[in-house]
């Protein structure tokens, strides 16, 4: 069975080259084309394509929610963005809101034929150039997200302790500042140290940084 496909963007020219380039491929078939969101959202609900080839910019989409209203017009259709637009917010909120692919309208037309293919496999597909960027920016995320959740383990004293010193505070002004003795900070510090697997005091203060205990210039 052919791969049904719902064109959705408001340039004529640009549609009709694509319905061309598609219509040969043995394993494809526009089902239809749409010029704007709500014309697209009745098609989409009545054909249930396998695959809906957006440009973001079109009339009434509005990004990451439009994304949302056609994922849920047929929650079986996969969202395939292509666009000129490469911004990293767009191509990750697009994502998050059940996008499955996004690919540039500068990529090659073999490129936008693997794109259908794999998206139609339910896995991702991102343009070579965006992908390493925002495989990079997930990454980060992830790790932030994961010390983060180091942090939230330690006792509510500890991170008392954690942001003091984080903020350049001795052994003596955090004892002072918390009403407890120098040893019990140092058993605290000690604590803090192994629990956040950190070495030393530079590190704490890059990891309070990081996860936005204290400001990134401190």
């Amino acid at each position: 069975m052919k791969i049904q496909i719902i064109l959705v963007d408001n340039q004529v020219v640009v549609r009709q080259g694509i319905r061309t380039l598609l219509d040969k491929e043995p394993d494809m078939e526009v089902a239809s084309e749409s010029a704007d969101s709500s014309e697209a959202l009745k098609k989409i609900r009545q054909k249930k394509p396998n695959i809906v080839v957006i440009e973001p910019t079109i009339p009434g989409f509005n990004g990451p929610d439009g994304v949302s209203r056609f994922k849920t017009a047929s929650p079986d259709s996969e969202l395939l963005i292509l666009t000129t637009e490469k911004n990293k917010k767009q191509v990750r909120e697009s994502l998050q809101a059940g996008a499955k692919g996004y690919v540039l309208k500068t990529a090659p037309f073999s490129e936008i034929l693997t794109a259908i293919r794999t998206v139609h496999g339910r896995e991702y597909y991102l343009s070579p150039e965006i992908s390493a960027e925002i495989i990079d920016t997930f990454v980060k995320k992830d790790e932030a997200e994961a010390e983060a959740n180091l942090y939230a383990r330690l006792s509510r004293r500890e991170q008392q302790v954690f942001r003091l010193i984080a903020e350049g505070a001795t052994t003596a002004e955090v004892a002072g500042n918390l009403g407890i003795s120098p040893k019990t900070v140092a058993k605290h510090r000690m604590s803090i140290m192994e629990k956040l697997m950190l070495k030393n005091t530079a590190t704490l203060v890059h990891y309070a940084a990081r996860i936005g205990i204290i400001d990134s210039g401190a």
